[in-house]
């Protein structure tokens, strides 16, 4: 059977839900009690007829890409019982079509329609998934402080921090070191001014401590970033007073 998009009738309630409008209305169609519908934002109409006594609900979408073909999926007792195009009757697979859509329909704030649902196509899902990012970014957030912003108290001795900064002094840091160095000297050549040199070095410094950590993925060498920051201030305090 294939129905139009309904007008918001009169009485209609909202449902608001994560920004998302649900429109609710007592189901038309037999055998279902009450309808949850919306519009979406590409166009798609979507809609949900329920019975909660039969523990039965039945999703339905008209397709804006295909021109709205509608599409309908029931689930009964948590189980996908039906999937047809509305207009023909053909039976086929829509899990690709429903489960694009998931996001949506799990935006519903009636949590006994999402049990009829029964997580189906992904749908209820979206929540779970977003707990674990969440955590997982938490942790990642303890890792970077726990490595990076010790408390005074933990911190190792002098002697046993001085022997790990060598272990981590590589051949990659003399390159840096010999890069940074080769730019300030260009760059005073080309400019004769010691103060822009100062500018660029320290910020070849703070730079050099972005790409070990974002894109190097280790601890930066805090020594040769100190030393381009220093040297940069130097040279400009240098130039301003002196030069």
């Amino acid at each position: 059977m294939y129905m139009k998009r309904s007008k918001v009738e009169p009485g209609n309630k909202l449902i608001e839900s994560k920004k998302v409008y649900w429109k609710r209305r007592p189901s038309e169609i037999r055998g279902y009690q009450r309808t949850l519908y919306l519009n979406a934002d590409n166009g798609d109409y979507i809609r949900v007829d329920y019975n909660l006594k039969e523990k039965r609900v039945r999703l339905y979408i008209e397709d804006t890409e295909e021109g709205g073909i509608p599409y309908y999926s029931v689930i009964s007792s948590g189980k996908i019982t039906a999937e047809r195009n509305a207009s023909t009757g053909r039976a086929f697979s829509l899990k690709e079509k429903f489960s694009q859509r998931a996001d949506i329909f799990s935006t519903l704030s009636n949590r006994d329609v999402l049990k009829l649902i029964n997580k189906n196509y992904g749908i209820g899902e979206e929540r779970q998934v977003t707990r674990k990012k969440d955590q997982e970014r938490q942790r990642e957030l303890e890792r970077t402080r726990d490595r990076y912003f010790k408390a005074e108290g933990k911190s190792d001795s002098g002697s046993s921090r001085s022997g790990r900064i060598n272990k981590k002094i590589r051949l990659i840091d003399g390159i840096d070191l010999f890069v940074g160095a080769n730019l300030c000297l260009g760059f005073y050549y080309f400019n004769h001014t010691l103060i822009s040199v100062g500018i660029i070095a320290a910020f070849f410094g703070i730079l050099l401590g972005i790409i070990d950590i974002f894109f190097r993925r280790r601890e930066p060498i805090f020594s040769k970033i100190v030393f381009f920051i220093i040297t940069g201030a130097s040279l400009y305090v240098y130039g301003y007073y002196i030069g």
